[in-house]
């Protein structure tokens, strides 16, 4: 796979700024190279008449809708902030109240299921936020006060069975679980570089 499609899948699956030696980091390429497969990815998305397009600033890239596409890309927006939470949407937000502040990975291993969508739509609607970061560099979620306002609780700690439900053994084992994962991916990332 070509270096701009990785490049492509990599800010589209995060939908947050990264900066330049980040990319290289993680695509194991030089920052040249990445800056290249910028160059490759901005021409081809201009090219193809994508509603996409690339946003750089202070040495990160972010993909950003195309001004002309504002108009159909508010409607969406309103209809995701509008109506009722589905299912998955609950889910994460009920996770979140008892186990929060959790990275993405903590909160796909508790469900089963990637959330990165749940997550985005969540914070559009304002009822979850970036909690700052986790101990592998990852954004932590939590809730939100107007999540609280709505649920009508002044802290997450007056959830009925809060003490209860979050220390669930379950739960302990799934994050556990997870915990010893990245721990050993980041051994063998630390063994292939030596």
């Amino acid at each position: 796979m070509t270096i701009d499609a990785q490049i492509e899948a990599v800010l589209f699956a995060t939908a947050k700024p990264l900066s330049f030696s980040y990319v290289a980091r993680l695509l194991e390429v030089s920052v040249k190279e990445v800056e290249d497969g910028v160059l490759v990815l901005r021409e081809r998305l201009e090219s193809s008449g994508s509603g996409l397009t690339l946003q750089e600033h202070e040495g990160d890239i972010l993909f950003v809708t195309r001004p002309e596409c504002a108009e159909v890309v508010v409607k969406v927006i309103k209809e995701a902030s509008a109506g009722e939470l589905t299912r998955p949407s609950l889910e994460t937000l009920t996770i979140l109240a008892y186990r929060g502040p959790l990275t993405r990975p903590e909160i796909e291993q508790i469900r089963g299921v990637q959330s990165s969508l749940i997550l985005r739509n969540l914070m559009i609607r304002g009822l979850v936020e970036e909690k700052g970061m986790g101990d592998l560099g990852q954004d932590l979620y939590g809730l939100t006060m107007e999540c609280l306002k709505a649920l009508g609780i002044e802290s997450v700690q007056n959830l009925p069975q809060y003490e209860e439900l979050r220390g669930h053994a379950s739960i302990q084992d799934v994050l556990a679980d997870l915990e010893e994962n990245l721990e050993s991916k980041e051994e063998k990332g630390a063994e292939t570089t030596l």
